[in-house]
């Protein structure tokens, strides 16, 4: 049983008649007539009666048609979502946000994604830089954002752009009266950071911005916690100061803590997409376009005019996607 002889038969148990319903398939109508004769051999019944009058449908022929419909819109179906797989519009992707940065451009990324290819199955996770790289290594995501550098042959990265880290103060320290801090204000403070095994280079790499290159200048760490609210409770409850990004310090409000933005220079921290070498789904492809579509809205360094009140001021991402 061939589809082109089931669909043939749909058209001829319709029209009920070999001229019309050969100029609906465009074809000749004794191939018609042959394909039906295939189809009834290999079904072993007869599907129409027929003679030089009427052509009516057997009992086995109006059986068959519903099922016969069914088997070519099921067909369709297949081939449609072939199609849409191949071009990274259904399907899986398997992506994981890093915990430091779970709004901000990695969201606008996302949510730019969900809206453009709905037909994809988006499973999303959270995980830490070094989290995320081991599961891409071991095939358990597609793909993942993390906190650059990546040092990983395995591993593929775009460059998302940079944004400014803020410093976080307990609501009495006597930074917090200042509308901005300097790097060297906060070199003698105890530190609350995170733990260096979970992105060892980004943690080096952060520290540098704040206090240079040379780890003989790098504080101690007073207090380790694994994530930025408990990072920024520690700070309120008075054990020290410590960093995070201003995307998330607009979104993350803890009593007894307070942000204020570097003067310039501002350090920074990087953000970047990962994904395992030489991997090619489609909607994997689909998301590094919209990722190189949407990376130059990335929040830049301003220069830190201005402390952060409690209000949500407008990102870069944000108000360029408004223009």
């Amino acid at each position: 049983m061939e589809l082109r002889q089931l669909r043939s038969f749909v058209v001829l148990a319709e029209e009920l008649h070999f001229r019309r319903a050969a100029d609906r398939l465009h074809i000749a109508q004794p191939s018609l007539s042959q394909q039906l004769r295939r189809l009834e051999d290999g079904l072993g019944v007869r599907l129409l009666e027929r003679d030089r009058r009427r052509v009516e449908l057997t009992a086995a022929g109006a059986a068959l048609l519903p099922e016969a419909r069914a088997v070519l819109a099921a067909a369709e179906h297949a081939a449609t979502v072939a199609r849409a797989t191949a071009a990274g519009e259904q399907g899986r992707l398997r992506l994981n946000l890093t915990r430091s940065l779970t709004g901000g451009l990695p969201g606008d990324i996302v949510e730019a994604f969900r809206a453009r290819y709905p037909g994809v199955d988006l499973e999303l996770d959270v995980g830490t830089t070094l989290l995320n790289a081991q599961r891409l290594r071991e095939e358990q995501i597609d793909a993942a954002f993390v906190r650059p550098p990546v040092i990983d042959d395995r591993l593929e990265v775009m460059d998302l752009g940079r944004e400014p880290m803020v410093c976080v103060l307990p609501t009495r320290h006597r930074l917090a009266r200042r509308r901005t801090v300097r790097a060297q204000d906060v070199r003698d403070e105890p530190l609350v950071w995170w733990p260096q095994d979970h992105a060892p280079a980004p943690w080096r790499q952060m520290l540098a911005e704040v206090y240079g290159p040379d780890p003989a200048d790098w504080p101690k760490v007073a207090r380790a916690e694994p994530e930025e609210e408990r990072i920024v409770s520690a700070v309120a409850a008075g054990a020290g100061v410590a960093f995070i990004g201003l995307e998330r310090s607009r979104s993350l409000r803890v009593p007894g803590a307070v942000y204020r933005r570097f003067a310039p220079p501002e350090p920074t921290m990087g953000m970047a997409l990962a994904w395992r070498r030489g991997a090619d789904a489609p909607a994997l492809r689909r998301l590094r376009e919209i990722a190189g579509q949407l990376r130059h809205l990335t929040v830049q360094p301003t220069g830190g005019v201005s402390a952060i009140s409690g209000e949500r001021p407008a990102s870069a991402a944000s108000s360029a996607s408004r223009r």
